[in-house]
């Protein structure tokens, strides 16, 4: 793999919001403590490991170890879970859904950001030990999120069961799926490889937690990258008196809201990326995760099943922590105050609503941690690199709407010039000299000047468009053969990284060599956009 070209921080891929966090904009400070980098962690590490107690990392590696039993540990893994009770080890997490054999690339991205951002760490402090961490989301219950994964334009979909958290789902009927991927990927070496592995890892395991966690092992142990499953009852117990805070005062509503007021002021057109519930809590009973609303008597389920006064609420978190699950705005301070860590990697979705959640933090007494974009790759093989070069085709355009994609390159390639700009301008000065003369002679005249002036604009409009139109038709093959390219590259007209599979990248190497390759590549990534020949 190599870099082919950086388009830097592209308007078509990172939002308004996410541009602003990316070039530290002063307007948007106030709802973040930095971006990642080596300087800003290491100003920050010793206070942080500090401020973590010894008895919580106790608990923490004790879960972790509980948590892996039935694998054998990579080196690399056992050894970080050591200095995870160490008083000088902190932590760079990143976490994602339980999707189906990884889901789509930027799964990939994520985790090998976190494990490069570690090393880069640990290449320049022999005074403190850094772990790469990935969260397991195991209390979702999206299902529909997670329970497929595409490879090319079929979708490959795990006949799930339904209700409560996907990570306790039972994995019994993945034969099922498995013998749909057998005709898929079983008559080459990189398939039986494929094959094997998903059995290993789905075939193999109880539940869905279990079949993750072995998958990113197997794909990523060798890094050293630790993995974390917050549902663990020991680890409810530890965050109990944040959750009682919660539930009698209401705190992360409040605080979003404020902090969602203040955004509104200084982002043009601010759209909260989630919206708080006064109970940012759910309730878990048998196969079910439904939320906890807020009555005037005191709590109940939003199913009804469960009610409770106060006192009778905070007594069932103290004797059954386990059954109470945070939702994605809480999640992140469970995260945070379970694991000793220094930064967060995200996507711009993810890191949007952590920019909601600066002074929930700070309600909660819960260090808020530095935050960085994962990276963003387009993978283009050597054969789409030669027909873009071959049409002339700027790598750049792919990422641009389709209709405003093949009207400029039709405007291009085309012998007849097709924009009109300039003959708009023209009748719009013609106009602004009517204006000038009717103020001059009869200002009832404007009236009738811009309506006309309406007209002849949308005539002339209209008149590009048909011509545009006839054009696309006259270079019918020229524009196919863009728009296959295209729609290769951006799966269902989404991102490619939202939607297409690693095993699509393989080609005949193994997915250890494909690991390795693309951890190389993410090392010379820094912000923005690249182009990667895979």
């Amino acid at each position: 793999m190599k870099i082919i070209e950086s388009l830097g921080i592209h308007s078509e891929v990172y939002s308004p919001i996410m541009q602003d966090l990316l070039q530290l904009e002063a307007s948007l400070k106030p709802f973040h403590c930095g971006v990642l980098s080596p300087s800003s962690v290491y100003s920050v590490v010793n206070k942080r490991t500090n401020d973590f107690s010894i008895d919580k990392r106790k608990v923490l590696v004790d879960v972790i170890r509980k948590q892996y039993e039935g694998i054998t540990l990579p080196k690399k893994v056992n050894a970080n879970i050591k200095k995870l009770a160490l008083s000088n080890t902190a932590t760079i997490t990143t976490g994602h859904q339980l999707n189906v054999f990884s889901g789509p690339l930027f799964f990939w991205y994520k985790i090998l950001d976190v494990i490069n951002a570690v090393e880069r760490l640990q290449k320049n402090d022999n005074k403190h030990h850094y772990v790469p961490v990935f969260w397991m989301a195991s209390e979702d219950h999206d299902i529909e999120e997670i329970n497929h994964f595409f490879l090319g334009e079929q979708k490959v979909y795990w006949d799930s069961p339904k209700g409560g958290p996907v990570g306790r789902l039972t994995t019994a009927n993945f034969q099922r799926l498995y013998d749909e991927l057998l005709p898929i990927w079983g008559s080459s070496k990189v398939g039986k490889e494929l094959l094997d592995l998903f059995a290993l890892c789905y075939l193999e395991s109880h539940n869905l937690s279990d079949a993750t966690r072995k998958l990113v092992d197997q794909l990523f142990g060798k890094y050293g990258l630790v993995i974390v499953d917050g549902d663990a009852p020991e680890l409810k117990a530890l965050f109990s008196p944040i959750l009682k805070k919660e539930l009698i005062g209401q705190i992360t509503y409040n605080k979003v809201l404020q902090t969602n007021k203040a955004l509104e002021k200084t982002i043009d057109q601010f759209t909260p990326q989630v919206n708080p519930r006064e109970i940012n809590l759910f309730y878990l009973s048998k196969n079910k995760r439904v939320r906890i609303v807020k009555t005037k008597d005191g709590f109940t389920t939003s199913d009804s099943e469960h009610s409770w006064e106060q006192d009778e609420i905070i007594k069932e978190l103290d004797q059954h922590p386990e059954r109470f699950s945070p939702n994605a705005l809480l999640r992140p301070i469970y995260q945070e105050f379970i694991l000793p860590n220094l930064g967060y990697v995200g996507g711009g979705g993810e890191l949007a609503y952590w920019l909601q959640l600066k002074t929930t933090f700070q309600a909660f007494d819960v260090s808020y941690p530095l935050l960085q974009h994962r990276s963003v790759l387009l993978l283009m093989s050597e054969k789409q690199l030669k027909k873009c070069t071959k049409l002339g085709l700027p790598l750049s355009d792919l990422f641009m709407p389709k209709a405003s994609f093949i009207n400029k390159r039709v405007r291009h390639i085309s012998d007849i010039d097709i924009d009109f700009s300039s003959q708009l301008r023209v009748l719009q000065d013609q106009f602004e000299n009517l204006r000038f003369l009717a103020e001059l002679t009869d200002k009832s005249f404007l009236g009738a000047v811009n309506a006309q002036e309406k007209k002849q604009l949308n005539g002339l409009r209209a008149l590009e468009k048909r011509l545009l139109k006839a054009q696309r038709i006259t270079l019918q093959d020229q524009i196919i053969r863009i728009t296959d390219i295209q729609n290769a590259l951006f799966p269902n007209g989404k991102l490619q990284e939202r939607t297409a599979h690693f095993s699509n990248f393989l080609s005949d190497r193994p997915i250890a060599t494909f690991t390795r390759d693309l951890k190389e590549v993410l090392k010379s990534c820094t912000e923005g956009l690249y182009i990667v020949q895979h």
